[in-house]
């Protein structure tokens, strides 16, 4: 109702003018967000603000401190020169003359919750999240090699063991997978809507890492253990014969993705260099060394132990880092993101149209 009367009956000036009058941003800005609203929908405050033109929280103040008040002003003047309109008026004063965070909670959505990431702050609790999984995991193992059986010790090694599958460390590491390629789709989308160039690079590394997440939960490049070891023969340092086509996949992504990652801004350039070598490092490099000691030796001592710990938490790092690129990537060069969800009752649908 409320927008039928501010666009239909009294014709006030759009938030787009405002800013423009205000010289807090520019018509060419404003052409440009209004151009990408016909493709998308979203409102124009939140186009704005992806596109780094104006900040969010400049927007809300202008309109708590501009824009309502005169709208209200004239909702005002008009309610007493048409009394047939002075219903629907006063619904409107009533819900917005209180505060002006109301009204524009009122303007924008009933109900909002919003959550902040800092790339800093995700980067200390992942990092803690990380250490505590290590130490957790050698002091399951150290019960199991040096102090005698008691209840529940071969299950709390199966949970927490960093060296096996489908326990709690796993599902720790294809989250954090998951949550880099949700990141990449978000980063893609941004970049399509400004019409930046290398957009599909971003989409093409979120494939990737959606499809790493699905093999950290069935653990795919372990089952290529044992045919590649048959067929090739492997043994010593080969012995996990998986790392052939680990080091086959890991070349192919520098020849489809190197440019691309040549061309980002110098920290994130950085950050994604130091972030895949220490993840290699721990995925290949490390397995290399874990294959030959079980060959020569056995898997079942603590130094294997260690070697797999190793290399679990150099992966984890690896990923850890990552996020923080993903996460200062968007923060510096888009200007920030908001995501909404809006669940409407399709009952009241046609109300809001």
């Amino acid at each position: 109702m409320i927008r039928k009367i501010d666009t239909q009956d009294f014709q006030l000036k759009p938030l787009g003018t405002y800013l423009v009058e205000a010289e807090l941003i520019t018509p060419d800005e404003l052409d440009i967000a209004l151009k990408t609203q016909e493709l998308s929908g979203e409102q124009l405050g939140e186009i704005l603000a992806i596109h780094g033109f104006v900040k969010k929280q400049t927007i809300e103040y202008f309109m708590s401190q501009v824009v309502l008040p005169e709208r209200r002003k004239i909702l005002k003047n008009q309610s007493y020169s048409d009394n047939a309109k002075s219903d629907r008026i006063s619904v409107v004063e009533s819900r917005s003359s209180i505060k002006s965070e109301d009204a524009i909670a009122l303007l924008q959505s009933p109900h909002k919750l919003k959550v902040y990431i800092s790339a800093n702050k995700t980067l200390k609790f992942l990092l803690g999240v990380v250490l505590c999984l290590a130490l957790v995991s050698l002091l399951a193992n150290y019960n199991v090699y040096y102090l005698p059986d008691f209840p529940g010790r071969d299950i709390f090694r199966i949970l927490f063991d960093l060296n096996r599958e489908h326990n709690i460390p796993t599902i720790y590491s294809g989250g954090a997978l998951l949550f880099c390629s949700i990141l990449l789709e978000i980063i893609f989308q941004a970049q399509r809507l400004a019409k930046n160039k290398d957009v599909w690079a971003w989409r093409g590394l979120s494939i990737v890492f959606a499809g790493l997440f699905l093999d950290e939960l069935i653990g795919l490049h372990e089952r290529l253990t044992i045919p590649l070891r048959n067929t090739f023969n492997t043994s010593s340092f080969l012995y996990y014969a998986w790392v052939i086509a680990g080091a086959i996949f890991v070349l192919l992504f520098l020849l489809v993705f190197g440019r691309f990652v040549a061309t980002l801004p110098r920290k994130t350039r950085r950050l994604f260099f130091i972030a895949g070598t220490i993840y290699v490092a721990g995925a290949i490099a490390t397995e290399l060394l874990g294959g030959y000691y079980e060959y020569y030796y056995t898997p079942d001592s603590i130094v294997y132990v260690f070697i797999t710990t190793i290399e679990e938490v150099l992966e984890m790092l690896g990923i850890v880092i990552f996020i923080y690129a993903l996460l200062s990537y968007i923060s510096c060069n888009i200007k920030g993101i908001d995501i909404g969800i809006h669940i409407i009752d399709s009952r009241k649908q046609d109300q809001l149209t």
